[in-house]
């Protein structure tokens, strides 16, 4: 049951999140914690307890010669993809940054983005940032912007992000997603 409920949280994280916050144009908060926060932090602890738990008790029911084959066959499944899941979840969060080399010859890079203005009068915009082609979860400025540029200072060094940019009215109404922009960020 552990090992199901492992699955859950990190296929709602990793794929149904962005699909639902991307079809309610963003108006949904996001359920993924900040890659590297400190709900992130716990949410790696919780997984990592739950997956030591979860092959612990695996290994007691391979063991118990009273438990019927089918059963142990299917904790072992569920338990070997809750491993897999928590870790594509580690990687899709950020957690990979962890291991990413650092140090004083490591350089910050970030992105400029520009963009023709709107001629509609009153028009804002919102930019979002994905790192799937075609799929762009994150919106980065946490207001609409006046004018049509955007630095991203938080881009991750050797990452490739692909970039749309919506124009808004006045009540928050948002326009389809401009072209694409894929940047690749040097290592």
């Amino acid at each position: 049951m552990l090992a199901i409920c492992v699955c859950s949280f990190t296929t709602e994280n990793i794929w149904f999140d962005s699909w639902l916050r991307q079809k309610s144009h963003h108006r949904l908060p996001s359920f993924v914690p900040e890659p590297l926060g400190g709900a992130w932090v716990l949410a790696l602890a919780s997984l990592g307890a739950a997956i030591v738990l979860s092959v612990s008790c695996l290994v007691f029911i391979v063991r118990d010669k009273g438990f019927p084959v089918r059963k142990k066959v299917l904790a072992t499944i569920a338990v070997l993809l809750a491993m897999v899941v928590s870790g594509v979840w580690f990687s899709a969060t950020g957690g990979t940054s962890l291991f990413a080399q650092s140090g004083p010859s490591r350089k910050h890079h970030t992105v400029t983005l520009r963009w023709t203005p709107s001629t509609t009068n009153n028009v804002r915009y919102n930019v979002y940032r994905g790192r799937i082609a075609g799929e762009h979860p994150d919106k980065l400025n946490t207001m609409p912007l006046d004018q049509p540029t955007y630095i991203d200072t938080t881009s991750g060094n050797g990452s490739i992000y692909f970039y749309v940019v919506r124009a808004a009215d006045s009540s928050g109404r948002e326009s389809p997603d401009s072209n694409e922009v894929t940047v690749s960020i040097p290592k």
